[in-house]
C-alpha cells in the first residue's frame, strides 16, 4: 500500500477517481488470476510503452522520457496472458483449505 500511495501522490480529485475506476476494472478482469498470472500480466503491460519505440529510441531514450503505463497496456496484455488456474481447480483448493488448511487463510 505504501508503494501505491507513493505512485498516486500527484493525483487529485477526478484523476484519483479515474485511477480508482481503472484499478477496479482491472481487478474484475483478473478475477481468478494467480499471483504468478498477475506478475506475468504486470511484466507484459510494463513493456507496452517500450514496444511503441523504435530500436534506436530504446537505446537512447532516458527511462524518465518513456510514457507511463496505461490501462490500455494491461488490456492489451490481458489478450495474451490468461489465468492458469481454472474455476474448478480453484474451488478444489478452497474446499481443501476449508477441510485441512489454515483457518486464518481465506481464498
Amino acid at each position: 500500500l505504501e508503494h501505491l500511495a507513493k505512485q498516486t501522490e500527484g493525483y487529485s480529485g477526478s484523476d484519483l477517481t479515474a485511477l480508482a475506476k481503472d484499478l477496479e476494472h482491472l481487478a474484475k478482469q483478473t478475477e481468478g488470476y494467480s499471483g504468478s498470472d498477475l506478475t506475468a500480466l504486470a511484466k507484459d503491460a510494463a513493456l507496452g510503452p517500450i514496444r511503441e519505440l523504435k530500436p534506436e529510441e530504446v537505446r537512447s531514450l532516458a527511462a524518465s522520457e518513456v510514457r507511463k503505463i496505461r490501462l490500455s497496456d494491461f488490456e492489451d496484455s490481458l489478450r495474451k496472458i490468461k489465468r492458469s488456474v481454472g474455476p474448478q481447480t480453484l474451488d478444489g483448493y478452497r474446499r481443501w483449505n476449508e477441510d485441512y488448511g489454515d483457518t486464518a487463510v481465506h481464498l
